[in-house]
């Protein structure tokens, strides 16, 4: 029997960053099931302009819309890139945010990094709520910034009853309206919404408030091979929270099984 083949798609433009990237490019295939033929590549806002989404996608597709700032995922997709991503979903796509991509993929954000807030609509709009963060109870009490203190190793509890640790960076929790459906994969400790999925047409998203795609590899390079003398023994122990073999596993069985449900439904 001829495997489906899927594209995953990490974008790969203004506001992503080059940790988030590289790390999804090096884990989205090795850490999805051997069950299909995966093509892992990058796609730019002109390339889904240009409708690459559609014309190039194969069985199935998959957009992660990485972490980085979602206000330069603005600039670029506003308008008809974000009508073609949605009608992508819609027609029987998944759709991945992770981090700044979940707060893009929700209704409305609110976000408070250290000396600054962003407030606003989105027009994604997957997730009827609002994507709400920086989250300083785990950090801390430090707001979102590109230092070393607002990044954090944490629990997360699982749907399930299964539990696991997870780098967390400035990610949001998910409020939603009140009879909005969606499912809660995993929670914060605190029981807010950490990691959402749902039905949007045929498709599926997957929003993320942390970083379950870190690679340590790429992780040494972009993080720790710059970490100055006062952050280096910090940056090693968060390396070696995202070296265990296991990590992001929960979350990728969780994209798995939504490649198969809309397989089946499609």
């Amino acid at each position: 029997m001829t495997k489906k083949a899927i594209s995953i798609w990490v974008y790969d433009d203004e506001g992503a960053s080059e940790l988030s990237v590289r790390s999804a490019l090096a884990t989205a295939k090795t850490k999805l099931s051997a069950n299909y033929t995966i093509q892992v590549s990058t796609i730019s806002s002109k390339d889904i302009l240009d409708n690459k989404l559609n014309e190039e996608t194969q069985d199935l597709g998959v957009l992660i819309m990485p972490g980085g700032a979602d206000l330069p995922y603005c600039k670029k997709l506003n308008g008809l890139g974000n009508d073609i991503i949605r009608d992508f979903v819609h027609r029987g796509n998944l759709y991945i945010g992770i981090c700044a991509g979940g707060y893009y993929g929700a209704r409305d954000i609110e976000f408070f990094g250290e000396g600054y807030e962003i407030r606003g609509a989105r027009e994604l709009a997957f997730f009827s709520g609002t994507a709400i963060g920086s989250i300083k109870s785990l950090t801390n009490g430090q707001l979102y910034d590109e230092k070393v203190g607002s990044k954090a190793v944490i629990n997360l509890d699982y749907a399930d009853g299964k539990q696991d640790k997870v780098y967390y960076h400035g990610g949001s929790y998910f409020l939603s309206d009140e009879n909005a459906a969606f499912d809660m994969l995993a929670t914060y400790s605190d029981g807010k919404n950490a990691v959402i999925s749902g039905d949007f047409g045929r498709g599926q998203y997957l929003l993320s408030g942390v970083h379950f795609e870190l690679c340590p590899e790429v992780y040494e390079q972009y993080a720790l091979a710059q970490a100055n003398a006062t952050d280096i023994e910090k940056e090693k122990s968060l390396l070696s929270a995202i070296s265990n073999e296991r990590y992001g596993a929960l979350i990728y069985n969780q994209i798995e099984n939504m490649i198969a449900e809309v397989f089946n439904n499609n």
